[in-house]
Formats: C-alpha cells, structure tokens, sequence
C-alpha cells in the first residue's frame, strides 16, 4: 500500500471526500451551502495549525536539508527515530506543487474543523490522526515519505464519525455513509490514504462519544 495515491483515482476519490465533509461542515455550523462558511475570518486556531506546517513546508523549498530532517523514513524510525512519524506531517514530499495542494486543502478543512468541533478537539483529532496514520505506513505498510495529506483527510472524515453519533439528518447521514465508502475504495486501490480517512471517522465517533462538540450548531461556528 502507498502514500503516494493511485494517480487521477485517487485524486478524483480525495476530492470526494472534501466535497462531503464541506457538506457535512456547513451543516453542522448552520450554513445551507457548500463551503458558504468558508469564506468567513478562519478562526484562530486553524491559522496557527496551518502556519506550523505551512512554515517547514515553504521553507524546505530553498533549504531542502528540512525535508531530509523530518520525512517518514521506516528504516529511520526503526533506528530509534521515533519524531518522523510526527514531524513528517510538517514538510512534503510532492514537490512544488503538492505543497501547495496540500496547504491549499488544510487552510480549507482546518478552519471547517475547528468551527465544527472546537479548537483543541480538532487539533486532537489532527495529531492523533497523524500519529496513526504514520505509524501505518511506518510499520504496517513501510512507506518513506512526508505530507500532511493524510492527517487532514482524517479530519475532514472526522466530520462523518461526528454525524453518525449525532444526527438524523438524511442528508449528512448519505454524506457520512459516502465518506466511510470512499475510504473503503482508496484502500481498494491500494491508497494508504484510504486508511486516514476511516481512521478519521472512527476517531470523529469516538470523540464525539465521549466528548462531543458543545452547544448547537451555530456556537459552534464561533469557537476559536
């Protein structure tokens, strides 16, 4: 299984999952529309998370030692160095243009995230996500690389784990059903981002069990 997608596949299935979770996110903070509360102040926690891995990313573009400091290398990591599985989360290995897809989709689902779920809720989910998803594709399935693909697709599926708990509302529940289904085709072709996405709509269950956003939908849409 890789890390590095199944081509035009994968990116069509990535951007399935984006459009239901916006779905999802609009929803729940009160909005009719795709991505109407997108275009709202991003609240502050979203801007911090984007800047800790906007700044390692944008700078291992004129200092590429950055890269080589902090990517996922299993047979590192087997060597007792433990901190790649977090930090490659900060740098990218897509060149150019991946860093810039990548840090396009986080400034859109982070400050989705932290609206539906709160600041320290989403930022959980983000690391524990990360942690899973680099402890897979450092063990599980060895596979070297960095990006924050998978750590920001697992919280945008959090959304669906959010909404079974939660919700009767047929639509988010179809747009949740669709989001575990699309995990399930990436992993059908052999996406290891397919395990990110279902990591993430466990993980949005669990929390949403034993700690679930407070308040109605548009306080959430006010948390910081």
């Amino acid at each position: 299984m890789t890390t590095s997608g199944a081509g035009w596949i994968s990116a069509v299935l990535f951007v399935v999952v984006l459009v239901l979770a916006s779905l999802i996110g609009s929803v729940r903070i009160g909005e009719g529309r795709i991505g109407e509360a997108g275009f709202t102040r991003p609240p502050r926690t979203a801007v911090v998370l984007w800047l800790l891995i906007a700044v390692p990313s944008l700078l291992q573009i004129v200092v590429p030692a950055v890269l080589d400091a902090l990517e996922r290398d299993p047979d590192q990591i087997r060597d007792h160095q433990w901190w790649r599985i977090f930090t490659s989360v900060a740098v990218q290995d897509g060149g150019v243009a991946g860093t810039v897809v990548n840090l396009l989709v986080l400034a859109w689902v982070a400050p989705l995230a932290v609206r539906v779920w709160g600041g320290v809720r989403a930022v959980l989910l983000f690391v524990a996500s990360q942690i899973i998803f680099g402890l897979f594709t450092a063990f599980l399935f060895p596979s070297p690389g960095a990006g924050n693909s998978g750590a920001t697709l697992a919280l945008a599926a959090s959304f669906a784990g959010l909404v079974v708990m939660q919700s009767k509302d047929r639509r988010v529940l179809a747009a949740s059903g669709g989001i575990v289904l699309t995990g399930v085709l990436l992993v059908v072709v052999d996406d290891a981002h397919g395990l990110a996405v279902l990591t993430g709509a466990l993980l949005g269950a669990a929390l949403a069990t034993v700690s679930p956003p407070p308040g109605d939908p548009p306080d959430r849409a006010r948390a910081l």
